[in-house]
C-alpha cells in the first residue's frame, strides 16, 4: 500500500472542544509512554491490553478510537527509544511536548466535495474542521481511486494520508542509468542495447542555499552567544527554512526525470549510496555530510512507485574510476574528464553513469551495450533542468534565487 500526505490549513481557528481534545490525548501518549518504559512493552497490542480498562476511566471525555491511536503514537516512540538503547546511543526516557492528536481513518469523516473533516470528540459532540483546499488537493481528493488513511491535527493544520494500491510498473522499452552528484544527476538513456543520449538535471542552487544559510547560523550562533535560547530559536527558523528551500527543489528536480523517464517508457536506474562516510579534510566531510543524495534518491523513488515507474540501484563502487570498454580502474579521481590508454575518453560522471548501466544490465544477464572509443565528445546534453531554463520564483517570494523546473 502507497501512502501520501496531504497538507491543509484551517479556514477558522481550532475551536476550544479541539484544543481540550489534543491536550487530552498528549497526556494519554506519555501516561502510554510511561506504563511501556516501567511494563518494557512497545507495541500497541501489549499496551491496549495492559492499560485500556484504566485509561477509559482516567480520560472519560475521549473517543474511544482515539484512546487506541494514542497507545498506537506511544508504542512507536517505544520503539525508537528501545532501538537507540540497543544500540549504545544516548536516550532519554521520552516525552511529547507538542500538542497534537492522531485519528484512524475509521475515527473520523471527510466530505471530499467540500474539504469538511466531521470529527468525534466523545459521544454526541463532534466538531466541523474547514479545509482550504487547493488545486493540488483537489487532484488527489477526486481521484476516487484514493482512499483515506490517518489523520493527524495539530494547532494550525490537519494532514490527512491517501492510500492506493501500488501500479503495475510498465514494461520498460529503455533505461536511464543516473549517477549522482553535488549539484546534477548526469546519465545516458539506452534503448535496444545502444545509448542513444546523454541528460542532464542540474539543480546548483542547492549547495548555494546551504552554504548561505550555513554562514547565517555561524554569524547567528556569534551574535547571540550571550543569549542561547535566543540563538537556538533563531537557528532553528533558518534550519527550517533551508530544509523548504532545500525539498522544493529537490522535488522540481524529481517531478522532470520522472516525467522524462515516463515519456520514454523507462526503467531508472539509481546508486545505492547508503554506508558512504566521508574520510576526507573537515571541510570535505561537512560538504559530503549534508549532500542531499538519499532525500533526492527517496523522492525520486515513491514518486516512481506512485507512477508505477519501475527504478532499481546498484552499487556505485568504481563506477567514477573504472573505464567501461576494457574494465581498467584508475587510481584516483581527477579532473572532469575520464581518460583511459585504450583511447575511451568521456566526461567522468557520463562515465559513471554507463558503468552503473553496464553493471545493471550484468545483474539482469542483459547483452553488452554497443559504443566506441572516444563517443559523447560532440553529443548534445540534453538539459532536463537547470538555471539555464524557463523558471518560476520560490513560492514565498522572498528570495531572488530561482528554483529549476
Amino acid at each position: 500500500m502507497l501512502i501520501r500526505s496531504l497538507v491543509f490549513r484551517l479556514k477558522d481557528p481550532l475551536p476550544n472542544e479541539a484544543n481540550f481534545l489534543m491536550e487530552d490525548f498528549r497526556l494519554a501518549v506519555n501516561n502510554a509512554i510511561r506504563l511501556g518504559v516501567h511494563s518494557n512493552v512497545t507495541s500497541r497490542f501489549a499496551l491496549t491490553k495492559l492499560a485500556y480498562k484504566d485509561f477509559r476511566m482516567e480520560h472519560p471525555g475521549m473517543f474511544a478510537q482515539h484512546l487506541v491511536s494514542a497507545f498506537e503514537v506511544a508504542g512507536s516512540i517505544l520503539k525508537n527509544h528501545r532501538r537507540r538503547l540497543r544500540r549504545g546511543l544516548p536516550s532519554q526516557v521520552p516525552f511529547v511536548r507538542r500538542l497534537f492528536m492522531k485519528a484512524e481513518n475509521q475515527a473520523y469523516k471527510l466530505d471530499r466535495e467540500n474539504g469538511i473533516i466531521d470529527l468525534p470528540i466523545r459521544a454526541g459532540l463532534h466538531i466541523q474542521l474547514g479545509l482550504i483546499v487547493s488545486d493540488y488537493h483537489r487532484r488527489y481528493l477526486d481521484d476516487e481511486s484514493l482512499s483515506l488513511g490517518s489523520l493527524t491535527l495539530l494547532q494550525d493544520r490537519v494532514i490527512v494520508a491517501i492510500r492506493k494500491h501500488p501500479p503495475k510498473p510498465y514494461a520498460h522499452e529503455s533505461i536511464l542509468s543516473l549517477d549522482t552528484n553535488e549539484r546534477s544527476l548526469d546519465g545516458v538513456l539506452a534503448k535496444e542495447d545502444r545509448i542513444t543520449a546523454i541528460v542532464r538535471a542540474e539543480f546548483p542552487e542547492v549547495s548555494v542555499i546551504q552554504s548561505v544559510h550555513h554562514e547565517r547560523r555561524r554569524r547567528l550562533q556569534k551574535k547571540k552567544s550571550h543569549d542561547r535560547r535566543t540563538a537556538k530559536r533563531l537557528c532553528n527558523n533558518e534550519g527550517n527554512r533551508e530544509h523548504h528551500r532545500i525539498e522544493y527543489r529537490l522535488h522540481e528536480v524529481a517531478n522532470v526525470v520522472l516525467a522524462f523517464a515516463d515519456e520514454h517508457k523507462s526503467e531508472i536506474i539509481l546508486e545505492d549510496l547508503t554506508g558512504i562516510r566521508p574520510r576526507m579534510g573537515k571541510r570535505m566531510n561537512r560538504r559530503i555530510s549534508i549532500w542531499p543524495r538519499r532525500k533526492l534518491h527517496r523522492i525520486i523513488e515513491y514518486k516512481a512507485a506512485w507512477q508505477g515507474i519501475p527504478v532499481i540501484k546498484v552499487d556505485p563502487r568504481y563506477s567514477s574510476r573504472k573505464c567501461p570498454v576494457c574494465g581498467r580502474k584508475q587510481g584516483s579521481r581527477k579532473g572532469t574528464e575520464f581518460v583511459c590508454g585504450c583511447g575511451w575518453r568521456a566526461d567522468r560522471h557520463i562515465n559513471a553513469s554507463i558503468n552503473l548501466l553496464q553493471t545493471a544490465a550484468s545483474k539482469k544477464a542483459a547483452g553488452g551495450l554497443r559504443f566506441d572509443p572516444g563517443a559523447f565528445q560532440h553529443d548534445v546534453v540534453m538539459v532536463l533542468c537547470g538555471s539555464g531554463k524557463t523558471v518560476r520564483p520560490e513560492p514565498n517570494g522572498t528570495s531572488s534565487m530561482r528554483a529549476a523546473v
